[in-house]
């Protein structure tokens, strides 16, 4: 068969991770991600034929796959070049970027690959190749719990979450609110599945009533999700109608780190400024403001405090800003709120700093092999890792809180609003990465984690992309990279819990019974075909 040999089977698993990988940097195109899988799919169920082999091939062409998809994931890592702020040569800058870009890559897909291990597997069995419509259910269940290991653990970076290629397809997304962001993931995986059995059908059997049959099932799936999002966001928008609304902001200084910073009074001094002018202008009661925007321990500079508490008392206003805090237990970033009364709530401190950006694994070993790496911010100071999700008290209610990275676990925002968060919001630094697809992927997380949520998000970036979200994932209003502004609207206080956030683990577990029984049964199906 033509999609077994050599050149062909990797030309279609490379083209299919590239694709995949861009769909990330295409966040106003979403339609893609439902057809990239597929190229890699065919060759999975060409390669379930062949049983003179050992499967465990199977998990070298999902690492394959993982390098090529992580690599068009992350290529805005080229936007750290060249690193002059740091006194890095073009040597050391090359040698990072490349690290940063291609090694992610080659860590992350030693776990994506047991996704095609297990789908392998799988389709080997002769229950599969009976009834080859259950590969659409394991495998989307079998994606699924590929994405929720990559949150487990202390390296765990779940940044290529198939849902995030959906943030601009609004309809489609709303049953976020039901089954979490994994659920979006599996649809999209099942859509592709779906095609790939019927292209299959087409190649190999000539059948185009069965291709057919596929196709209108993949249809099936992406429309009933829609409807049932168009009926979900109805009723969401219906429901807000009567709440309590707040006017908040969100504050973007164009700030750039190791390129255009000011000293700790510098920066007071324009981010009050700049918050004045817009209490003046729109009435906020809410100002986010970025992460990490004051470089010092608030308990160490007793001055600042006294000013921050000053300017909220006086504008009757509520911030929430960035610092760091020197503990007995360690050093870590975090969020502080200041109400109009003067009461400072917090911190809430970072659960999750970003590996190899904000704390070394193996750090003596790394740092022994390329030395120059002693330079990267933060990497001299290992951040530690927040254990808690503290919620702030404002004079309007309880408020929601992630730093960056943490947007893209979903954990945060199901302790937070179980402790009443009314509002979530973030403070973040993505100016490293300019005006690349890095912002408007991560803009995306804060996208779902509002649908999951029922809750509006306020984002606030050192120089850009801050946003202002609605609770049906709808970015209200925005301030365009590299410039400096707020993003600002009328949130809503929430106070229902959607089900997807009563019942968190309700889908991943129902994924779980479908890849451990779809594998138990396969097991028993083959033992009883050879009795």
């Amino acid at each position: 068969m033509v999609l077994r040999r050599f050149p062909v089977k990797f030309s279609l698993l490379a083209s299919s991770a590239l694709l995949t990988g861009l769909c990330f940097a295409w966040h106003n195109v979403w339609f893609p991600a439902f057809f990239t899988l597929v190229p890699a799919l065919l060759v999975m169920l060409s390669e379930s034929g062949v049983t003179d082999k050992k499967p465990f091939r199977f998990y070298g062409y999902g690492y394959f796959f993982g390098v090529v998809f992580f690599a068009a994931v992350f290529q805005w890592f080229r936007y750290q070049y060249p690193l002059e702020y740091l006194g890095f040569s073009k040597g050391e800058a090359v040698a990072y970027v490349a690290l940063s870009w291609f090694g992610s890559g080659f860590i992350l897909s030693l776990l994506l690959s047991f996704f095609f291990l297990f789908t392998g597997l799988f389709l080997r069995s002769g229950l599969a190749k009976k009834h080859r419509w259950l590969f659409i259910p394991f495998s989307s269940a079998c994606w699924v719990l590929t994405e929720y290991a990559f949150t487990l653990g202390k390296l765990a970076t779940p940044w290529a979450r198939l849902a995030v290629t959906q943030q601009s397809n609004t309809l489609f997304i709303q049953s976020a609110s039901l089954f979490g962001s994994y659920f979006i993931s599996a649809l999209i995986v099942a859509v592709n599945a779906s095609l790939s059995l019927g292209v299959y059908a087409l190649i190999t059997e000539k059948n185009v009533k069965k291709c057919g049959i596929f196709a209108l099932a993949a249809a099936l799936v992406f429309l009933s999700d829609t409807a049932l999002g168009a009926i979900l966001y109805t009723v969401d928008l219906d429901h807000e109608k009567n709440a309590d609304r707040m006017s908040v902001s969100a504050l973007q200084g164009n700030m750039i780190s190791g390129r255009a910073e000011l000293s700790l009074p510098e920066t007071l001094e324009l981010f009050l400024d700049m918050s004045e002018e817009q209490i003046n202008d729109t009435g906020a009661e809410l100002i986010v403001m970025p992460e990490g925007c004051f470089n010092m321990d608030l308990a160490q500079s007793p001055a600042t405090e006294s000013i921050i508490k000053s300017f909220a008392k006086e504008h009757s206003v509520s911030l929430i800003f960035g610092a760091y805090e020197y503990a007995d237990d360690g050093f870590y970033n975090v969020t502080w709120c200041v109400d109009p009364d003067g009461t400072l709530t917090g911190p809430y401190r970072k659960q999750h700093p970003v590996p190899f950006g904000e704390f070394t694994p193996a750090r003596d070993l790394i740092l022994k092999l390329m030395p120059f790496l002693e330079d990267v911010t933060n990497i001299g100071d290992d951040l530690s890792a927040g254990k808690e999700s503290t919620v702030f008290e404002t004079q309007r209610g309880t408020v929601g809180a992630f730093i960056c990275f943490d947007s893209a676990f979903e954990n945060i925002g199901f302790r937070e609003t179980a402790k009443g968060a009314l509002l979530l919001t973030e403070s973040t630094n993505d100016s490293w990465w300019m005006d690349s697809a890095q912002l408007y992927e991560h803009n995306g997380h804060a996208v779902l984690r509002a649908v999951e949520a029922r809750r509006w998000y306020v984002r606030s970036s050192s120089a850009g992309y801050s946003t202002v979200i609605d609770a049906r994932g709808v970015t209200v209003d925005g301030v365009p990279a590299l410039t400096a502004g707020f993003a600002s609207s009328d949130a809503a206080l929430r106070r229902d819990i959607s089900f997807y956030h009563r019942t968190p683990y309700l889908f991943p577990v129902l994924c779980l019974i479908v890849f451990a029984g779809g594998l138990i049964y396969a097991f028993i199906f083959e033992k009883r075909s050879k009795q």
